[in-house]
């Protein structure tokens, strides 16, 4: 045993050093039962190369894995290959609320802000009674007789307001709903306001024509006039709804909609009770009025719903 710590120099020939001569000693004690004489030596004989490798495998045996003799070595620069690593990014909430480009019409609001804005420094008393007008008949009338400075400067720039606000509100409703925004820009807001403008220049002359011929001309006149003043106070109205239509960051904007559809039609439901009030005073008959406003009010409409809508 005194040469046997020499070759003990790692852990594995070591333990195994031990395990052999644990194995000598049993056989030789097996032995000393019998009537056979064994010599032994004192010491250990230099294991050979082989007898080394063969410790090792006995050692390594026991770690075998079904299907190969050692255990695989994971690749770590595989797992970890710059192939399958990703940038740290940091992605924002985004919300679209343009629907089509809106740089132009930005433009056009800001031009309909500054009529509003000279309408109401230069003339303020003007615009209440405007809207005291749209409810109060006796008001409204007093307006019509006397037509001073102010309302008539006045009413020309809240007049050109109406035209640009409500072409804006007709162009946003026709490019959601029916021919979509690719195909709407500014020409094809320039031909809305185009339209607008001629529809009301050639509603005026016909109305006009018509009160000359049926000896209304007062009481047509009179009409116009209401007719001019609910389209004003409708122009301000809409003035908000329309930039909430261009700018709104959600997508669903029909509520918004359908308040500027029912500020329009409220105020021609209003605008066709005040006419009607205006030429009874004339002792219209009944059927002469009823060709009045089909002629002049309803024909028209149906005629340009059944034009876009085709």
């Amino acid at each position: 045993m005194a040469n046997f710590g020499k070759y003990s120099k790692n852990g594995t020939f070591a333990y195994y050093s031990l395990q052999r001569a644990g194995e000598v000693n049993q056989e030789q004690e097996s032995l000393a039962g019998q009537d056979t004489v064994i010599t032994q030596t004192d010491t250990f004989l230099q294991p050979t190369t082989n007898i080394v490798q063969n410790w090792k495998w006995l050692g390594t045996k026991k770690m075998v894995v079904p299907g190969s003799e050692y255990l695989s070595t994971i690749d770590y620069a595989e797992i970890m290959s710059a192939d399958t690593l990703q940038p740290a990014t940091i992605e924002l909430p985004v919300y679209k609320f343009n629907r089509y480009n809106t740089d132009w019409l930005t433009l056009i609001l800001l031009l309909v802000l500054v009529l509003l804005a000279t309408v109401r420094v230069g003339y303020a008393k003007y615009i209440s009674t405007l809207f005291q007008s749209i409810v109060n008949y006796s008001t409204a009338f007093r307006m019509f007789r006397e037509k001073n400075y102010s309302i008539l400067h006045g009413a020309s720039r809240l007049e050109a307001l109406y035209y640009i606000v409500f072409s804006v509100f007709l162009f946003q409703i026709l490019a959601l709903y029916f021919f979509g925004a690719e195909k709407t820009g500014i020409i094809f807001y320039g031909k809305t306001l185009a339209f607008i403008v001629l529809y009301f220049v050639s509603k005026k002359t016909i109305y006009k024509a018509l009160g000359t011929i049926f000896n209304g001309v007062a009481e047509t006149s009179e009409f116009l006039f209401s007719l001019d003043n609910f389209n004003r106070v409708t122009g301000i109205i809409l003035i908000p709804i329309v930039a909430l239509i261009a700018f709104y960051p959600y997508e669903n904007i029909n509520f918004i909609v359908l308040l500027g559809g029912l500020t329009v039609v409220g105020s021609y439901l209003f605008l066709l009770q005040r006419g009607i009030s205006i030429l009874l005073k004339k002792q219209f008959s009944i059927f002469y009025l009823f060709l009045y406003l089909c002629t002049l009010e309803f024909l028209p409409l149906l005629l340009i719903y059944k034009v876009i809508v085709e």
